[in-house]
């Protein structure tokens, strides 16, 4: 590490220039830091650090930044990059590989902050270099308590601080450009089973974080810290007691050890402070009766106040669960038809479509084998489809908003589930009610693109392992997946085809992320190991691996640029542009376009003209042909200006 830090501090000048004059251009949500980031990283990547305008794409990061555990904090998890894309996807070839940590399970999503990726596993807080695998610093977690549970989910930035939760029950903070330790709070008690591996979310200076372990009895909260100095700023019970909304739900003094956790991270509007918490199953997970009610605010995804952790409202997709069936992925904030909707995936094998003003369900569509599914486990078992591992795990599903598709991962795999006679609750100890044995059906799963507006499924393509690792569309039409025989997938994302397929050699089951970095786009990938306990797949070391296409099959992709006539393209921004956005570009009804070029290739650009925002006109194919978006792409990108 000495060596590191002696790196980053003989570019401390340069440092601080550039923070104080970027920083009002940098890109991302309330709170997020002036730019930061060591010397030989500014000096050899050209990055991206304006925001594109607001029609052009979401609000949100640059192309070169993968900032939140879904890229956006409303957890859409698209990239409008399309340097990648269906004519030379199929030319994808490894660029580098880095071995992360030890054999554990490596289940973490990934982070990309200010040219650096930050990846977690156990113990082990790692950042890599984003072209090249080099390790900038490594930094192993020294648990103070016995661990409980020893997978991770990922790591939040803020501010040039990185944080994360162990497994001992602690709140994490690092120097991201070091690793240095610069505090730790208890969040959590291990001796009660309780632990913090969820990817935390920081905005306006707060970071979020609960604790999981609801098969332990655990009685579920979220909490807030803050962001500087780990004060912990409130706390909200996921199993409300007395005097608190919900508390009837629960039977007699059953909410005492409820369960209710999360696993993975969360999701946020900004606009207007919402938090939406996806929360896990009800305990004993097995046994329905001694818990009679609905059990709030289990299997639900409940929406509270960011700034004082007050509850708002909630969704509860099963009511008093008896088959672990608990929503574990973040959900995702759309708007559709000028309607706002949350799509939020459960284990239970469906996908919910809610809309936040009423908070009513719009859509509810299965998205995996359903068999079963209202019986209650017997002492002769019952078998039920999807399993307790089944369903739509812990990653979440991606958003097109271009092709209007969510494409969701699923795992289709059949269990037993058996009531038993059981014992009281004792702290740190399984509290199920019964057992789950693997059902007779081979463990597969299912990648499924549902028409965002109808719930509809477009297509579907059976893989020959669970998908339990994220989905990652982008503006090149493709759609990047993983399953756990360690299988990544770049699928067509307008019909499902298979466009390359590669064996990583161990089991996806974390965050696949995309960037661009000096004109070049990457997708990186963690692969490695997965729960032996939970589902079936590869068994490999954790390992991140990079991956991209020859800069000449971009080239040889997209020559548009080189035959742009930009004249031409004036002409044609003068008749169906300026109206909107300006004479010169400046702006008006539409948002500036001048100094596009620094922010968008021209590939991007075209892309962009062709499938526009909702509140653009779509001129292609009807007004505009090929040649005019070509050339109006051009001349939007020659335009002067930041």
């Amino acid at each position: 590490m000495a060596l590191i830090r002696k790196r980053l501090l003989a570019g401390g000048a340069l440092v601080a220039v550039l923070a104080s004059g970027l920083a009002s251009a940098v890109p991302g949500q309330p709170g997020d830091s002036p730019l930061a980031k060591n010397a030989d990283a500014i000096q050899q990547m050209d990055l991206d650090v304006t925001e594109l305008p607001p029609q052009v794409a979401s609000p949100g990061p640059g192309d070169t930044d993968w900032p939140f555990y879904n890229r956006t904090i409303d957890g859409k998890r698209f990239s409008n990059l399309a340097m990648i894309d269906e004519s030379n996807v199929g030319q994808l070839e490894e660029v580098c590989r880095v071995r992360v940590s030890g054999p554990g399970p490596f289940s973490a999503g990934t982070i990309l902050v200010n040219g650096m990726i930050y990846v977690t596993a156990a113990q082990a807080t790692i950042a890599i270099e984003p072209t090249n695998c080099d390790v900038v610093w490594k930094a192993i977690y020294p648990f103070d308590e016995a661990e409980v549970y020893n997978a991770n989910r990922g790591a939040a930035h803020w501010q040039g601080k990185l944080y994360r939760g162990t497994g001992d029950g602690r709140l994490v903070a690092y120097d991201a450009m070091t690793g240095h330790e610069l505090w730790r709070v208890k969040g959590a008690d291990p001796k009660r089973g309780e632990y913090m591996n969820a990817a935390p979310l920081v905005w306006d200076g707060k970071v979020y974080i609960g604790i999981a372990a609801g098969d332990l009895g655990i009685r579920g909260r979220l909490m807030a810290f803050d962001a500087k100095t780990g004060e912990k700023l409130w706390t909200f019970n996921l199993i409300p007691g007395p005097g608190e909304f919900g508390n009837d739900t629960w039977r007699g003094d059953s909410w005492k050890h409820g369960g209710g956790g999360t696993w993975s991270t969360y999701t946020l509007d900004p606009a207007t402070g919402e938090l939406f918490v996806p929360v896990a199953n009800p305990a004993p997970a097995f046994d329905p009766d001694v818990r009679k009610g609905d059990n709030l605010f289990t299997n639900s995804a409940v929406v509270i106040d960011a700034r004082t952790g007050k509850y708002l409202w909630h969704y509860q997709s099963l009511p008093n669960d008896s088959h672990d069936y608990g929503v574990s992925p973040p959900g995702i904030l759309i708007e559709v038809g000028g309607r706002k909707l949350l799509a939020q995936a459960s284990k239970d094998g469906h996908v919910y479509m809610v809309d936040r003003k009423s908070h009513r369900l719009v859509w509810k569509q299965p998205v995996t084998t359903i068999d079963n599914f209202d019986a209650v486990p017997t002492f002769e078992g019952v078998r039920v489809c999807p399993g307790a591992k089944g369903g739509v795990e812990y990653s979440s599903p991606g958003y097109d908003p271009k092709a209007g598709l969510l494409v969701v991962g699923s795992v289709d795999w059949c269990y037993y589930l058996t009531k038993t006679e059981y014992g009281p609750y004792v702290p740190g100890q399984p509290y199920v009610g019964g057992r789950m044995e693997r059902g007779d059906s081979e463990a597969t799963g299912w990648i499924m693109a549902l028409d965002a507006k109808t719930g509809k499924p477009r297509w579907k393509y059976r893989t020959p392992a669970p998908v339990i690792g994220a989905i990652t569309p982008t503006g090149g039409g493709v759609t990047f997946a993983g399953d756990t025989s360690g299988l990544f997938y770049a699928l067509r994302t307008s019909d499902g085809s298979v466009l390359r397929k590669i064996d990583t050699g161990g089991a996806i089951a974390g965050g696949i992320i995309t960037y661009r970095i000096r004109g070049r786009q990457y997708v990186a990938v963690s692969s490695g190991n997965i729960s032996r306990s939970s589902w079936t797949g590869a068994t490999g070391i954790p390992t991140m691996i990079i991956y991209s296409v020859p800069e000449s099959a971009t080239a040889a992709a997209a020559p548009a640029s080189a035959v742009a006539d930009v004249a031409h393209g004036q002409s044609i921004y003068r008749v169906s542009c300026a109206v909107c956005h300006g004479a010169q570009g400046q702006g008006g009804a539409g948002p500036p376009l001048a100094g596009l070029a620094a922010r968008y290739s021209q590939d991007e650009a075209v892309a962009f003209i062709k499938q526009p925002g909702p509140r653009m006109p779509k001129l292609f194919p009807g007004t505009l042909q090929e040649k005019d978006v070509i050339d109006v792409a051009a001349y939007v990108r020659s335009l002067p200006g930041k």
